[in-house]
């Protein structure tokens, strides 16, 4: 561990995010990019390709010097050894999880994830002979029972979940995972470092799709995935093999983003905070969903699990998914859009874009009401934000 590693780990989030990582070239304040596909060749190379060492620098599918800055910021805000980049948060997921499941194995998980999620684990992991076991991840019985009854290679959530923003318990989950030899995973997107860090509760390893809030700007996609260097290392030979690699353009302007992911990350959630209160006083919403309501079932492990409250607020107009299209429609400001984290407030309603695939009945059953709608907070002003959904709303 390098003295500057030593230092900035004392610092806080906010001046990691600026300087951590950061590999200056000649004279110059940030990281260069690295724009080649592949570099000389010296002994070193020659022996670490040799011996299959990861991260090889000789070719950018095996490493890359804008990848490297980027991958070292993502594991000083999550208090990692080390991280990896994808060109996506799917492939950062996919890699990381096959690199623990094969034919036979079982992966203990939930329904409520993000669509992308399930569509993969039901239509891919399956088709491998992989056991994907559905359980109620709030219900810690059910949790422990799934482990004990069969032995489980991964468990895997997400700290708060997408849509319906449940919050998990990761010190109790981790706990059970470490019981029974389970690898812990957690897709932390809607958290950010900022909220919370999974490893200081247990977890084996934290994912982050950085097309949301770490980039921050809606421009590019990509995923990470940060714990020890041991395990990065054995999901390093997977993104090698399957070529999910993150482009040097992509890499660096992820690491630009995250320089501001504190003050970005801030604002927002101040603004959802009280777009949130507001909106559950207004007679034509049916409920509100943010953890940082003490209306909101998870509002004391909230408490516990996260620094902050959430950028995100998710809500049920009256009136069904008709009067929710119509909300999203009348939107001047907002834009409707799917994906969330950037700088711009975006709308969008689960059942027509993420859960697409599902029937009523099933979202219904998941806890995606009629009317629900997903609403991503971005840096505009409050005040703007609130009117926006207050002329929107008086069109009903």
């Amino acid at each position: 561990m390098s003295a500057e590693k030593d230092y900035l780990k004392k610092t806080g989030k906010g001046t990691r995010s600026v300087h951590s990582g950061t590999s200056p070239g000649e004279k110059s304040l940030n990281t260069p990019v690295y724009q080649s596909s592949t570099f000389f060749l010296d002994d070193e190379a020659y022996k670490m390709w040799k011996a299959g060492t990861p991260r090889a620098p000789v070719y950018t599918r095996y490493n890359n010097p804008s990848m490297r800055a980027v991958e070292k910021k993502i594991a000083h805000l999550e208090g990692a050894e080390d991280a990896l980049v994808f060109n996506s948060g799917m492939a950062a997921i996919c890699s990381s999880l096959l690199t623990f499941l094969g034919q036979g194995d079982r992966i203990v998980t939930t329904r409520n994830l993000y669509g992308g999620t399930i569509l993969s684990l039901d239509q891919d992991f399956t088709r491998f002979g992989i056991d994907v076991h559905y359980i109620d991840i709030k219900d810690l019985d059910a949790v422990e029972k799934a482990l004990k009854e069969k032995k489980t290679k991964v468990l895997y959530c997400e700290t708060v979940t997408n849509p319906l923003l449940e919050v998990s318990d990761l010190p109790a989950l981790a706990s059970l995972a470490k019981k029974y030899g389970a690898i812990s995973i957690v897709d932390s997107t809607f958290a950010t470092p900022m909220s919370c860090n999974p490893l200081d509760h247990g977890f084996d390893l934290v994912m982050h799709s950085v097309t949301k809030m770490l980039n921050g700007h809606s421009d590019i996609l990509g995923g990470t995935v940060a714990g020890s260097t041991e395990i990065i290392n054995q999901i390093w030979y997977k993104l090698r093999n399957f070529g999910g690699n993150m482009d040097p353009h992509q890499a660096s302007l992820l690491e630009r983003g995250i320089k501001t992911l504190h003050i970005r990350y801030e604002k927002a959630m101040t603004s959802a905070g009280k777009l949130a209160t507001w909106l559950e006083a207004h007679p034509k919403i049916e409920r509100v969903i943010y953890p940082g309501l003490e209306s909101h079932n998870d509002y004391e492990l909230a408490q516990k699990i996260l620094n902050s409250s959430s950028t995100m607020v998710c809500f049920e107009v009256k009136g069904g998914d008709e009067a929710g299209r119509k909300v999203m429609d009348n939107m001047k400001i907002v834009s409707q859009a799917i994906s969330l984290g950037g700088v711009e407030s975006l709308i969008s309603m689960p059942y027509s874009t993420t859960h697409v695939s599902w029937t009523q009945e099933a979202r219904l059953e998941a806890g995606i009401g009629l009317g629900f709608i997903r609403f991503s907070t971005g840096i505009e002003d409050t005040e703007d934000l609130i009117a926006d959904f207050e002329q929107a709303l008086e069109k009903l």
